[in-house]
Parts: C-alpha cells; sequence; structure tokens
C-alpha cells in the first residue's frame, strides 16, 4: 500500500523499511537547488511560474514550489524562519537579475551596492557583512580575523530571542503546509551552538581558553533553550524534523580531536537534544560536512537520529562502513550523490548508476532519506537532475532490487 510523504519518510527516519525511498529537494538548507538551475528545472517540468525566490542569498538557494515538489514526487517541504543570513526577511520581495540574466526574486530589504573593484557588497548598520566577485555567484561574508586580548567576558556576546512576527511567521507557514498537503516538514530555528565570530577565532580559544569555551556554551545553551520552547509553542505539532548544524569535518577529516568535540561540544548538544525529544515529538536532524566519521557514534548517543549530509567522498566516510556500523541507530539523510564530480560533470547515465548504488548500499531496511551530498549548485545539467529523480523512483521501491 503507498504511504503518504510525511508517513514515508518518518518511516525511513525510525530505520524501518517505507514503500520507497523518501526524497528530499530543497528541504533543508543543506539539500537545495542554485535558482537559474531551478528555474531551468521548473521550465522543463512545463511549470508556470513567476520568477524563482531566492530565500537564502548567502547560498543563493531558491525556494522550491509546491508544484514542482508535487511533480517530482519530493516528499518533503520546509518551514521557513522569516529571518534569513545577513538579516534579511522573506516576507517581502524584489526583482533580482543573476549573472547569466535569470530573472529572480530576492528579499526586500537585501539591497548590495556596487563597490569600485566591481565587486557587490552588502551593508548592515555600516558594517560590510557580504562581498560577490564579479566572477562568482555568491556573496562571501565578511568575517574580520580577531585576536581577543584578552577575551571579552561571556555575558557581553549578544544572544537574540525570536521576535514574535518570526513566531507567527513559522506558526502560519507550519499550520498552512500541515493543513494542505501531505509532506515531512521540516523546521529550520537558525540556532548555533558553538561559534561567536569566525572558524579561526574559536579554534583558538578552543586551544587557548577550553574554560572560556565552557562557560559560552552554557550560556548559548540556555539561550538556545529558550529559542526552542518558543518555537515548539508557535509550530505546535505542525513540524516532523528539526535542523542543527555545524561544520566540524573537512574533505581529509575533523578540525577538532574526538576527545575535544566529547568534551567541549557534546555535552551541551546532548542537553538541546535531550530537551527536544522530551518536549516534542520532532527527529533531530544533523548537518556536519566532512569526515566525521570518528565522532559519529557520539552524535548518535548524543540523540541525532538524522545525519547530514554524509559526505560519502570524505576521509572514512565510505557508505557500506557507514551503514554496517550505523545504519541499525541512525537515519542517513544524504549521501545520495556526489555533488562535487558526477552529478556536475557525469552523464545522465552515470548519474543514474551512482544514484542506484547508493539505493543498493544505504537503502536496505530502511534507514535512508535520499539527497544529494549538500546543494546542487547551477553548473549542473538539468538532464541530471531529473535523471537522478527518476533513478530514485525507479530504483528506490521497496523490496529494492
Amino acid at each position: 500500500m503507498a504511504m503518504t510523504s510525511r508517513e514515508r519518510v518518518l518511516t525511513a527516519v525510525a530505520r524501518r523499511q517505507p514503500d520507497r525511498v523518501p526524497i528530499d529537494l530543497g528541504g533543508s538548507p543543506a539539500t537545495g537547488i542554485e535558482p537559474a538551475l531551478y528555474a531551468r528545472l521548473r521550465q522543463r517540468l512545463g511549470l508556470d511560474g513567476g520568477p524563482a525566490r531566492v530565500y537564502d542569498v548567502w547560498q543563493m538557494l531558491t525556494w522550491v514550489e509546491r508544484s514542482v515538489a508535487d511533480a517530482l514526487a519530493v516528499d518533503v517541504l520546509a518551514v521557513p524562519r522569516l529571518t534569513q543570513p545577513f538579516e534579511t526577511r522573506i516576507d517581502r520581495w524584489r526583482p533580482w537579475r543573476l549573472d547569466d540574466d535569470t530573472e529572480v526574486e530576492v528579499p526586500a530589504n537585501f539591497t548590495p551596492v556596487a563597490e569600485p573593484d566591481g565587486s557587490l557588497g552588502y551593508y548592515l548598520r555600516g558594517e560590510l557583512v557580504a562581498k560577490k566577485s564579479p566572477d562568482s555567484p555568491y556573496f562571501d561574508r565578511m568575517i574580520e580575523f580577531k585576536t581577543y586580548d584578552p577575551l571579552p567576558r561571556v555575558e557581553t556576546w549578544p544572544m537574540g530571542v525570536f521576535r514574535d512576527d518570526e513566531l507567527e511567521w513559522v506558526r502560519r507557514w507550519a499550520r498552512t503546509l500541515r493543513a494542505e498537503t501531505d509532506k515531512a516538514l521540516f523546521g529550520d530555528p537558525g540556532l548555533l551552538l558553538g561559534r561567536w565570530s569566525g572558524y579561526q577565532e574559536w579554534l583558538l580559544t578552543v586551544a587557548a581558553d577550553p574554560d572560556y569555551v565552557r562557560a559560552f556554551c552554557e550560556r548559548k545553551v540556555e539561550n538556545i533553550l529558550t529559542n526552542l520552547q518558543l518555537y515548539a509553542q508557535a509550530v505546535e505539532d505542525n513540524l516532523d524534523i528539526v535542523w542543527f548544524g555545524e561544520d566540524f569535518g573537512t574533505q581529509k577529516g575533523l578540525m577538532i580531536s574526538p576527545g575535544v568535540f566529547n568534551e567541549l561540544v557534546a555535552p551541551y548538544y546532548r542537553r538541546i537534544w535531550q530537551w527536544v525529544h522530551a518536549h516534542t515529538s520532532w527527529k533531530v536532524f544533523f548537518h556536519s560536512c566532512g569526515g566525521i566519521y570518528p565522532i559519529i557514534d557520539t552524535l548518535i548517543n548524543s540523540g541525532v537520529d538524522i545525519l547530514n549530509p554524509v559526505q560519502v567522498t570524505a576521509a572514512g566516510m565510505d557508505a557500506g562502513r557507514l551503514k554496517r556500523e550505523f545504519g541499525d541507530r541512525v537515519c542517513f539523510w544524504g549521501g545520495g550523490i556526489d555533488t562535487q564530480t558526477v552529478l556536475p560533470f557525469g552523464t545522465p547515465d552515470e548519474v543514474r548508476r551512482q544514484v542506484r548504488e547508493r539505493i543498493r548500499v544505504l537503502g536496505p531496511g530502511g534507514g535512508f532519506v535520499f539527497a544529494t551530498v549538500h546543494n546542487i549548485q547551477g553548473d549542473v545539467p538539468v538532464e541530471n537532475v531529473l535523471a537522478l529523480i527518476e533513478a530514485v523512483h525507479e530504483f528506490g521501491r521497496y523490496p529494492l532490487d
């Protein structure tokens, strides 16, 4: 018997076998698609619509509409938060052109200006916070490297609380999507634990002053729990999966040792995820790029239900090994195809072959939601995106071939 999308996703997350492998495209900030490619995909599907909306101007991600999700039989929809990177708001929009002249819409308060060097700069309160060079499609964060001596008092770091308009926004979106669709609903409250500035400052402080890191995380956990309580009251029972994510890996391995992670990061996330499991029905989704194999066991023991993006080409992240060692304890949401090589540069047949192989390895018994290894970039041929979706539908039906 065919399942609804929500049933399919929750069955897979529970590591049971659904009717087919669920598909996510656009449900999270790490399973999205670039707007020019999205516009071409929508055109190929024969779907009408206005300009694609770029809700995340940092990653250049577009809002995947319900019509597209239905046409592709995608199983997940995002419950977006009102305030996005660079403090942009997605309740009002304005026209914009991408570098290839694709017409899109961006948040109305996103107003970059031309710089003398030909780049575009985006300023907040007079400070340059993002910059796009002429040969890049992305607005890069402009984070000044600072060596604090002494470090600011922990209590001086700003930690905000959701505004009423932000809570009303997610309340309305969650209620509407739950009432009008059978999709699994994905929420990203945007609550990060461990960093107060750039990676450099954080890594230096981890090494030089671990007590400061502990004090910061203690305060940040209390702030996150306050926000989670407000968020949970707003979305009620109209949410299935909640996002947490910070990158602890690179292509070659971890940024910090497993011991440091277990001491300075995991205990604080454990408190957050224990709260989620005790007070909501949400499943905990954790995103970390790179070769994070040495901390996966700790993540699961700390309360992670879902691991993403499953970067199987990174050190130690062989898909078969991950499934054998952790497949009975965590759901893999990602790992479906390599977005660094095969998806952008392979043929549709090569895409189909890799999708089939990843389903064969990660799909048995459930515990697998198909998604690409991070977001689909604009240089991917639309034929490869269609081949990917078609292959999941062809090879992802249980019992697997």
